[in-house]
C-alpha cells in the first residue's frame, strides 16, 4: 500500500513538500545542462526538507514551465534518476508530478523508481490552461498502471485545479464524483483560486465523495496549516517555504522550521 495513504489513514495530517527541478531536456528552458546540474540541487533541496520533518517529498519539473502536452523521453528518464535518487537518500515516500499532465509518463518514472504516488492534475473532464487544453488522464493513469503492476503506487487527482479552467459542462460535484468513483482515484487535491475558495471545495467533496483523502495543494502557510488540518488529511506546500515567496527559488530554512513547528502543533 501507499505510504502516504497509510500516513492519512494514521490520522498524520503529512506534509508533503516540493523538491522543483530545473529544466530537464526536451523542455521548454533547457540549454543543456548535465544531470548532475539538476540532481545536486534537488537533493540539497529535499534535505532541507527531511532534516526539518517534513513527511512526504513530492518531485516535480517546474523548470520545464511553459510545458507541451507529453513530456520526452530524456525527461521521464531523468525525473526517473532523480525520484530514485531522492527517494534512496533520504528514507522518506517520495511522489511526482509531470507538469505536462502525462499520466503514462508519470507511471513510467514512478514504476521504476519506487514512488509512492503520482498527482495528475486533469483527471477527470478537460481544462483550459495557460497553455492549452488538456483533457482527462484517467484511462491513460489506470491503464499505466495495471499493465506494470504499480497498484502501490496511489492517484492523487486534482479537481478543477486554480491554474484553468474546466471546459464540461457538468459541475464540480460532478467531476468529484467521475474521479472517485469511475476513475477510482485514491484521494483528491482541492486548491481553489482563493483560500476560501479551497474551503469551499473541501466541504462539498466531504458531501459528495465523504471520507475519500484529500489533500489541499497551495496557499497553506504556518498561520493557517492548522485550519486547513482541521478539515484536510494532508498539505502540499512550496510557495511559503520559500525565500521568494513564490514556487520559484530556493528553501528558507527558517521558514521551513516555522512551518513545521506550526504544524506539529496543530497534529498535537
Amino acid at each position: 500500500m501507499s505510504e502516504l495513504l497509510s500516513l492519512i489513514r494514521a490520522g498524520r495530517k503529512p506534509v508533503i513538500g516540493m523538491v522543483q527541478l530545473g529544466a530537464l531536456p526536451g523542455s521548454s528552458r533547457y540549454r543543456g545542462a548535465g544531470i548532475d546540474d539538476i540532481l545536486v540541487p534537488a537533493l540539497a533541496e529535499a534535505q532541507i526538507l527531511a532534516e526539518n520533518g517534513v513527511d512526504v517529498l513530492m518531485v516535480q519539473n517546474l523548470g520545464d514551465v511553459p510545458t507541451d502536452l507529453h513530456a520526452t523521453k530524456a525527461q521521464v528518464a531523468w525525473m526517473t534518476r532523480v525520484s530514485s535518487e531522492v527517494r534512496q537518500a533520504f528514507g522518506k515516500p517520495v511522489g511526482l508530478n509531470l507538469l505536462e499532465n502525462d499520466a503514462e509518463a508519470m507511471f513510467a518514472v514512478a514504476s521504476a523508481a519506487g514512488a509512492d504516488f503520482v498527482r495528475i492534475k486533469i483527471f477527470v473532464g478537460a481544462m483550459l490552461t495557460p497553455f492549452g487544453v488538456e483533457s482527462a488522464q484517467a484511462f491513460a493513469a489506470i491503464r499505466a498502471r495495471t499493465s506494470w503492476n504499480a497498484d502501490h503506487v496511489a492517484i492523487f487527482a486534482d479537481v478543477h485545479d486554480r491554474t484553468g479552467m474546466s471546459l464540461v459542462p457538468g459541475t464540480f460535484e460532478d467531476d468529484l464524483d467521475y474521479a472517485v468513483r469511475l476513475g477510482t482515484a485514491d484521494g483528491l487535491v482541492l486548491t481553489g483560486k482563493t483560500y476560501a475558495q479551497t474551503h469551499d471545495y473541501i466541504a462539498i467533496a466531504r458531501r459528495r465523495v465523504g471520507q475519500v483523502p484529500i489533500l489541499v495543494g497551495g496557499s497553506v502557510t504556518a498561520e493557517n496549516v492548522a485550519e486547513v488540518n482541521a478539515v484536510a488529511d494532508g498539505t502540499i506546500v512550496s510557495s511559503s517555504l520559500k525565500g521568494t515567496g513564490t514556487a520559484f527559488g530556493s528553501f528558507d530554512p527558517a521558514k521551513v522550521r516555522s512551518f513545521m513547528a506550526a504544524a506539529q502543533e496543530a497534529k498535537a
